[in-house]
């Protein structure tokens, strides 16, 4: 009578390495190149099943990326197996692996695909009546039958600029793996097997300090009381790139103003942009530029803070500001009228929100405060003006 067994591990398990360097062509400037590579290993189940695997990826404020490698290591192993002939005439078993993989993701197309088969004889001689020995009987432990690759590299621009980012680049590996043992019913079969993967992901790096200078000497001036002058240079090269300004109320949270391409036609070309205030939207305003490469790669400059001060509010302040947590608003020769005075964190999370009747000269006393950094913002409600104030509270 032939029996078959089967049994495999379903829980995957991960190694992560971080490598220091790697060999490769030295990078702009003649500084040292490096690679970060990622090494996963999963084990599969028989039969068909999909997985998602997942690897971070790199930070464009950490370097430049020249190339992404990915090798796909696809290894068999029969962890045991066995044959008892019950016959009284010899008799060849046959055992049969047989396996597909696919990868599909950023980077591969087209998909990255492996197919294998492979099977083996065993001759037994005529059965002794002995069990699990002579010659009618075979068995073994831990034979590979299987070690194969994929490897896909990408050194294309467009191709590594999906690699760039702070969260996870993810791939689905599907895989298909079947065994059989073909004898007659008087075969007793034995087969164990382990189906393994081993994903390693390597980034090819240059660091910054080794990337051509192509922003320089940032500032930011005001221009009157109601915009600002944003102004760098750069030194010529041949990369491809072009910046973004960027602009921001909190210091924390930022959103594109303007793009200004990349000049081709100076040895040192300086930058100019006027930034106009919103009517009446006066206060703190932090500026940035974002240098961005065309493969997806960037970097900021400092940030530059410039304070617009509203006429109307020349007079307005918090007291005291260092606080301990009692704060309040003081008025002094202001608008008289209603005014509404909300009071932020630094994520932007609504603290206290207030309607308060105003004197010329007055003072409004505001929720007591956790330590911390707040933004007041100040308006009048009838002419819709406004300020931002800081407010610390120790």
């Amino acid at each position: 009578m032939k029996k078959l067994y089967s049994a495999f591990t379903l829980t995957p398990f991960f190694v992560l390495l971080l490598l220091a360097h790697q060999s490769q062509a030295q990078c702009i400037g003649g500084g040292a190149p490096g690679a970060t590579a990622y090494d996963t290993t999963v084990r599969f189940p028989s039969g068909t099943t999909h997985k998602q695997i997942k690897f971070p990826k790199f930070d464009a404020q950490s370097g430049m990326l020249t190339c992404v490698k990915l090798i796909v290591t696809m290894t068999a192993i029969i962890d045991t197996t066995s044959f008892e002939n019950l016959l009284s005439s010899p008799y060849t078993v046959s055992r049969t692996y047989d396996r597909s993989d696919a990868m599909a993701g950023p980077g591969l197309t087209p998909s990255l695909t492996n197919s294998y088969n492979r099977t083996q004889s065993f001759p037994l001689g005529p059965n002794d009546n002995v069990p699990n020995s002579g010659s009618d009987f075979y068995s073994n432990g831990k034979d590979t039958i299987m070690r194969q690759q994929m490897v896909r590299t990408l050194t294309d621009s467009t191709a590594i600029s999906a690699f760039y980012g702070t969260d996870s680049v993810a791939y689905d590996y599907d895989i298909n793996v079947t065994t059989n043992v073909s004898g007659s019913g008087d075969i007793a079969t034995y087969m164990r097997t382990s189906t393994y993967v081993n994903f390693r992901f390597e980034y090819c790096t240059c660091p910054i300090s080794s990337l051509p200078l192509g922003l320089k000497n940032f500032s930011v001036m005001k221009k009157g009381n109601t915009g600002a002058g944003l102004r760098w240079e750069a030194e010529a090269g041949s990369d491809n790139y072009f910046y973004e300004i960027e602009v921001s109320r909190d210091g924390q949270s930022f959103s594109p103003a303007a793009v200004l391409n990349k000049e081709t036609t100076l040895a040192k070309p300086v930058y100019q942009y006027g930034y106009a205030l919103k009517p009446n939207d006066y206060g703190r305003y932090y500026f940035r530029v974002k240098q961005q490469w065309l493969d997806g790669y960037y970097r900021y400059s400092e940030v530059r803070l410039v304070d617009f001060a509203n006429p109307l509010f020349s007079t307005v302040s918090l007291y005291p500001n260092p606080s301990t947590g009692a704060v309040g608003v003081k008025f002094v020769a202001a608008k008289a009228g209603m005014y509404s005075v909300k009071v932020s964190n630094t994520a932007g999370q609504l603290v206290t929100n207030k309607d308060v009747q105003v004197a010329e000269t007055d003072f409004k006393q505001l929720a007591a405060l956790q330590r911390g950094t707040y933004y007041v913002k100040i308006t009048e409600l009838s002419t819709g003006a406004s300020c931002v104030q800081q407010l610390f509270v120790q």
